[in-house]
Parts: structure tokens; C-alpha cells; sequence
């Protein structure tokens, strides 16, 4: 294929002794697998990345993804979106993976649809820049919720702006703060139903008679920046520790992934990640443990990392909270 000639012959130009074993081209996303010869580093693939790009006259960087088990390394490019995915023009009723809180978050590199159970990374951190896609993945996991599951929503809005649509539409099961002292009230709140679910299971009650509680806090680190004697901080691990049996669910988002406000204690509790586009690699290794969102190109482009896989790129479907509470409001 003359792409993959092209390719091998700018691997030659820098020296780098690999070769391109296969090419494939899915909407917007393209990349390429290629074999190193011995001795040969990733790292090199890596310190030519630039290179690499500017040979192809790409948007961006490539996403390096080393495939251990077919021996391959795979550079993955994006290109800028003709067409939006449309969230609820991609739901589908069949071929629905099985799973208590499921998910459909968008589409894939090589094309397919990325699924994610909720209940099996019931804990997530997601992160972004403005207009990356970090607030149309919230969006997209609401609907999906509303759509294949049936939940109730705690939600803290500090911008004031995000969720008003769902407060205004009056949706059932939602119950939706703005300031510190409702996110202090709500996590209270929580916190008592956890302890009341323990104690029902407990007397005996069985825990699928139990709806799913899903908790949502946009601008994280807003409300970590007004949290003075660390109220918050310590009711959130809290509740992040030991709500997981109870069937309860925390998300957390956040435009600034610095250390200070993503501690350790908080990564050990939230192992699901996705990130859109950030800012620095170091903002990168903070969400995801590893660069690469630094290379994002925004607008839903997005990295997951959680139980089962590790820097999946893939496409955030889109909508709002106008055209959920279209499609969901009873009012």
C-alpha cells in the first residue's frame, strides 16, 4: 500500500530501524503499526514524534500505543471532525453489553463503539480544558444513565451554569447544588444513605432491590480551592473508600488536574481516567498516569484509562443538557 511505503521510507529517513506492517484509516482517526527490529527502543518511536508528524503533515502528535502482545507499536492520528458524532443518533438497542450501569461513551479508533459499566469503575476522574469535551462527556454519561439504567443523581454545579437545565427541567431523581455549603449538605446527605443501604443490607435486604446513586461534582478543584479546614476533602475520601458495596457511584471533574487538588489519596480511590485535552504533560501523568493528553486535539478527543484497558482514543459522542432534558424531561 503506498501509504505504508511513504511511511516506511520516512522511518528510513530517520534512521529508525522498524517497519510499517499495516495502515488503517476509520473516519477520522488513522494509524499506523509498526514493528521494531532488535534492540530497537520505543523511546525512540517517541523521540521522533514530532518528526514523524511534521513528515505527514498531521494536526498533532501521534498517540504511541505499544500492543505487547502482538509485538507491534501503533501511532495513532486524528484529524479534525467534518461530522459530529451525535449521542443520540449513536444509541443502539442491540448488541447492548451486559452490565448495571452501562454506558455508551462514543467511538473507537479502529471504528467501534466504546462501552463502559460505571458499576465496575464506579469511581471516575475526568479532565480537560475548556472546550476540550470535558463537559460533553458528563453530559453523555447523564444520558446514558437516564437511557439504559435507573439512577439517582446527586450533582454539584459550582459554576452555576452546567447542570441548570436538568435543575429548571425538573427532572426526577436529581438533586443539584452550586456552593461549597450544598456540596458540604450533599456529601452529607450521601454519606447517610451509605450508612442506611449498609444497614438494610444488613437486616437482609438484597442489594439489587437498591437503585444505583450516582454522584457528579464538576469544577473539582474549585470547590478543593475553597475547602480552608478540608471538610470537603475528607468527607469525599470518605464516602470514595466505602460507598462502592452500597451501589453508589462518584465522578469527578475537574480543568485543572494539578497535584494539589488530584492527590494521591484521591487517584488510589478513582482508578477510572478519562482525559481530553490538557494543557502540559505533566497535567497528563496527573489524570492519567502517563503523557498523552498534552497531544489531544480537543473537541471530544479523548484518552481512557480504567480496569481493563490503558490509553484507549477514542471519540466522545456528543449532546447537551438542552437536548437531554428534550429527551428525558417529564415535564
Amino acid at each position: 500500500m503506498e501509504k505504508i511505503q511513504k511511511f516506511n521510507l520516512i522511518l528510513k529517513s530517520f534512521n529508525i530501524k522498524a517497519s510499517c506492517v499495516s495502515y488503517q484509516e476509520t473516519d477520522n482517526y488513522f494509524y499506523y503499526d509498526i514493528k521494531l527490529e532488535n534492540n530497537v527502543r520505543v523511546k525512540t518511536i517517541q523521540r521522533y514524534s514530532d518528526e514523524i508528524a511534521l513528515a505527514l503533515k498531521t494536526v498533532g502528535k501521534p498517540n504511541i500505543k505499544i500492543l505487547h502482545q502482538e509485538g507491534i507499536v501503533r501511532l495513532e492520528f486524528v484529524l479534525p471532525r467534518t461530522n459530529c458524532l451525535k449521542l443520540f443518533d449513536y444509541f443502539t438497542n442491540t448488541g447492548v453489553p451486559k452490565g448495571d450501569l452501562i454506558c455508551l461513551l462514543g467511538q473507537s479508533i479502529t471504528g467501534q463503539r466504546v462501552w463502559m459499566d460505571l458499576a465496575k469503575n464506579p469511581h471516575m476522574i475526568v479532565a480537560g480544558t475548556t472546550g476540550s469535551g470535558k463537559s460533553t462527556l458528563l453530559h453523555n454519561i447523564i444520558a446514558n444513565l437516564f437511557n439504559y439504567n435507573d439512577v439517582y443523581f446527586y450533582m454539584l454545579d459550582f459554576k452555576g451554569t452546567e447542570f441548570l437545565d436538568y435543575d429548571l427541567a425538573k427532572i426526577n431523581n436529581m438533586n443539584i447544588g452550586y456552593t461549597y455549603s450544598d456540596a458540604l449538605n450533599i456529601l452529607d446527605a450521601a454519606l447517610l444513605a451509605m450508612e442506611h443501604r449498609y444497614n438494610l443490607l444488613r437486616q437482609g435486604l438484597s442489594i439489587k432491590s437498591l437503585k444505583y446513586i450516582v454522584i457528579i461534582i464538576d469544577e473539582f478543584a474549585d470547590l478543593i480551592m475553597q475547602d480552608q479546614d478540608n471538610l470537603f476533602y475528607s468527607k469525599l475520601c470518605k464516602l470514595s473508600q466505602k460507598c462502592r458495596a452500597a451501589k453508589m457511584s462518584i465522578i469527578l471533574s475537574t480543568q485543572r488536574p494539578s497535584v494539589d487538588v488530584i492527590s494521591g489519596a484521591i487517584k488510589t480511590n478513582f482508578p477510572c481516567r478519562i482525559s481530553t485535552k490538557v494543557s502540559t504533560h505533566v497535567d497528563s501523568k496527573v489524570v492519567l498516569d502517563a503523557v498523552g493528553a498534552e497531544n489531544l486535539i480537543g473537541q471530544g478527543d479523548a484518552l481512557l484509562r480504567d480496569n481493563t484497558r490503558f490509553l484507549e482514543r477514542f471519540q466522545i459522542a456528543y449532546t447537551d443538557s438542552k437536548e437531554v432534558c428534550r429527551y428525558f424531561s417529564k415535564s
